[in-house]
């Protein structure tokens, strides 16, 4: 029973009918074929981005290393310099103490 009604209803359509259809159709082809180069083509430059994104993570973390070395080292030479004065209180205080020893004993 669907065939028959189809097939009369397409009996019923006049030619100009069928050619409006064909090109809507076709119309629907060309916007969905550019689509798919919209599409394509988005997909190429998302790829490109990401490795980009991958490339500038690496040198990203790449600098973020070397800025942690540089602060280490910058630690390393202030811990000198702290520990050095250090020694050089120290060993002035060791030198005054030994001088004021050396004073006190010899005045009776």
């Amino acid at each position: 029973m669907p065939e028959e009604y189809a097939n009369a209803q397409m009996a019923a359509t006049s030619p100009a009918q069928l050619l409006n259809r064909r090109a809507f159709l076709d119309r629907l082809d060309t916007a969905v074929a550019q689509q798919r180069q919209t599409v394509d083509s988005n997909r190429e430059k998302v790829e490109a981005e990401r490795a980009r994104l991958i490339l500038a993570s690496r040198d990203k973390a790449v600098l973020e290393q070397l800025a942690a070395s540089y602060r280490a080292q910058e630690k390393v030479l202030v811990d000198r310099r702290d520990q050095r004065e250090m020694d050089d209180l120290g060993a002035r205080r060791s030198r005054l103490a030994r001088a004021e020893d050396t004073d006190s004993g010899d005045t009776p």
